[in-house]
């Protein structure tokens, strides 16, 4: 699913003029359409370019910056730019904030001779942080939970001091095609943002991190870890997420309540509706009932598909 390095430029032409009053949308119908935008987006691109569209007439930009992170880590785990082909201009951050939680940041820009931002815009642009939090789960969390549909082993990249490419396997190659629009696959290459990131978290933490990627193909599961001697290298591996690495994520994802989540974790050891009742001190019609509601959010039809799709 994610892209990099595509161009999203915006006119104002290509915003739909539903829901406007003095060339402004208005608030609910912005939030209706960004939504929208999210839930038909299938790429990390395609979400950038909506967003960048529907925010053009009250927020006037060139070009702009989308970045999603892992919940639980605080490492990309989604990215797009698109700024200006003319190289740095005039900022304007937003963080992506819902109920205490940053999902993500968006950064508008305008062209070097453009005007900067003005102060009514920055407070315009705070105040629509929420929403477009709320925009970027839903296209992760608003599409049906399916099983990968990769049969790959895992693939290693490793990554010099100077943030290049030292070498790879070669289903690395095959894997970095989730990832990378461009050709940046041979040694020499620089690394790619989406995984300049947790490449970068690393070095400063001298530990191992990780990143729950979400793609087209299912979600991927990215760790970084020191290799070791003199030279500063750092080992990206990538795999298909297993469902103990993957669960927390979605967890928060998805939006699941403390019982939902024991549910579901009994669900995976195989354990039969009564018996998971019986553990967790519920009745089995409490059980089903909390079970429609995970089926509800993930997308699933019952039992079968959810324990495919979280078994990537």
């Amino acid at each position: 699913m994610p892209v990099l390095a595509q161009r999203t430029v915006t006119t104002p032409a290509a915003v739909p003029k539903a829901g406007q009053r003095a060339g402004v949308p208005q608030a609910r119908e912005l939030r209706r359409a960004l939504l929208t935008a999210a839930a038909a987006a299938t790429t990390v691109p395609e979400l950038a370019s909506a967003l960048s569209r529907r925010l053009e007439l009250l927020l006037p930009h060139d070009g702009s910056t989308l970045t999603g992170l892992d919940p639980l880590t605080g490492v990309d785990c989604l990215h797009h730019d698109g700024g200006p082909v003319g190289g740095a201009g005039h900022e304007m951050p937003i963080a992506l904030t819902h109920r205490g939680v940053v999902w993500g940041g968006l950064v508008l820009v305008r062209e070097p001779a453009g005007r900067p931002f003005a102060p009514a815009e920055t407070r315009r642009a705070e105040r629509l942080g929420a929403t477009l939090a709320v925009a970027l789960r839903h296209f992760v969390a608003g599409k049906p939970l399916r099983p990968g549909r990769r049969g790959l082993f895992p693939g290693v990249v490793v990554i010099g001091p100077d943030d290049t490419i030292r070498g790879m396997t070669q289903t690395a190659r095959t894997w970095l095609d989730e990832f990378v629009s461009e050709p940046a696959r041979t040694q020499g290459d620089e690394l790619p943002p989406l995984l300049w990131s947790i490449t970068s978290f690393t070095r400063r933490t001298h530990s191992t991190a990780l990143s729950r990627i979400p793609t087209c193909g299912g979600w991927v599961a990215v760790h970084a870890q020191p290799l070791g001697g003199p030279h500063g290298e750092i080992a990206l591996t990538f795999q298909s997420a297993p469902a103990s690495q993957l669960l927390p994520a979605l967890f928060v994802w998805y939006g699941f309540t403390p019982r939902e989540r024991a549910i579901v974790e009994s669900l995976l050891g195989g354990l039969a509706t009564k018996r998971i009742a019986r553990l967790l001190g519920m009745s089995p019609h409490t059980v089903t009932g909390h079970l429609r509601s995970v089926y509800r959010k993930t997308g699933t039809s019952g039992r079968e598909e959810l324990v495919a799709g979280l078994r990537q």
